[in-house]
Parts: C-alpha cells; structure tokens; sequence
C-alpha cells in the first residue's frame, strides 16, 4: 500500500510541475514583455491564455499535500519542520502572484496595473524557486525526522541550483503552452498586418 500512494504522490507532484510550472512561467514572459506600450500585445495574449486555468492548477498541490500528510505524516512533519520557511516564502508568493493577476486587468491607471503586474511577474518567479529548493533539500538528503529548522536544510548549492531549474522549467512550459494557445490568433494577425503593408507585430 505505501507503494501505490507513494506512486499516486509522484504522478501529482508530476502533474502540478506541469501545469503549475506552465502557469508560473507565462509569469516569466510576462515580466520580460517589456513596457507598457511594447508588452500590451503580449500582456494581453497571456491574460488570454491563462485566465481559465490559472486557478486550477494549484488544485494539484493541494492534493499533493493532502497525499503526503494522509499517506507519510512522518515525511510530511519532517519535511515542513525542517523547510516550513521556503514553504512559506512559496505561500506567500502564491497569494501575492494571485492577488497581482486577479487585480492588474479591472485596474484602469497605469501606475497601479504596473504595480500590480510587476507583483504577479516577481511571484511568478519566486514561487517556483523555493518549491525548487525545497525539492533540492529533499533530495540532497538534507531532511530526515527529527531535523531541526536550518538554513542549510536549503539554502545550499543542490537547492540553490534545483530552484533555478524549477524556473527555467517553468518558463520553458509557459513558452510552450502561450504559443500552442495563442499561435492560430497570432498568424491570423501576422497575416492581416502582411496584407496591410504593416510589419509583422510582435509576437511571444
């Protein structure tokens, strides 16, 4: 039995890398789309591509800890004792990357949806990393029971390196998904601007 939960847990931390992973990194293009007037288009296409789904996602973790607290309390104490405070830093993000997407569009002044905008792009990019470090401090063989609370636990070169990868990732699978779901309008506009005599518009 604790090998076909252990399996369930797996498939879930798999499929929310994905999905989740996608969603953070439309946050990544968002943040280098450029300014107000060049990062429009692309502001646009995201919202577009990410509003139905953004929520869903994260449906996924919530079902990977529920997994790992019914099937492994054990684990499950031993890892948010020795982690909670990447955890939480990854908590806050979530909220704050939310609250950022959720209020940037009704908002009609530029100075807020910029505010607002930068707050979903940064936690875009801070979420994924301290899950990353948190998966690094695991597998690095730094979490055991009865592990104290340490910045070691990770805040090391295993973690460190683990949360980069979670955000290129990330931003690799939001590059993927934004083009497979946006790639028909975009030619369709490219086409339009062609027969106009314009220049192709930017594109993600």
């Amino acid at each position: 039995m604790p090998e076909v939960i252990a399996w369930v847990l797996v498939l879930a931390v798999a499929a929310y890398a994905c999905a989740g992973g996608t969603d953070y990194g439309a946050g990544f293009w968002d943040l280098l789309a450029g300014g107000a007037e060049r990062g429009e288009r692309p502001r646009r296409l995201i919202d577009h591509a990410m509003g139905p789904v953004w929520e869903v996602n994260n449906v996924w973790l919530i079902f990977v800890l529920v997994v790992m607290w019914t099937g492994f309390p054990t684990l499950f104490q031993a890892v948010f004792g020795a982690l909670w405070l990447p955890l939480a830093l990854a908590a806050v993000g979530l909220v704050l990357r939310g609250a950022g997407f959720a209020l940037r569009k009704p908002v009609r002044r530029l100075a807020q949806r910029r505010v607002y905008g930068a707050v979903f792009a940064l936690s875009s990019l801070v979420t994924p990393f301290f899950l990353g470090a948190v998966l690094g401090g695991i597998a690095s063989g730094r979490v055991a029971v009865g592990t104290t609370a340490s910045a070691d636990a990770w805040a090391n070169p295993t973690s460190v390196i683990a949360g980069l990868l979670a955000v290129a990732a990330a931003a690799f699978l939001g590059a993927v998904y934004l083009w497979m779901d946006t790639h028909g309008e975009l030619e369709s506009q490219t086409d339009a601007d062609t027969q106009a005599g314009r220049a192709p518009g930017n594109t993600l």
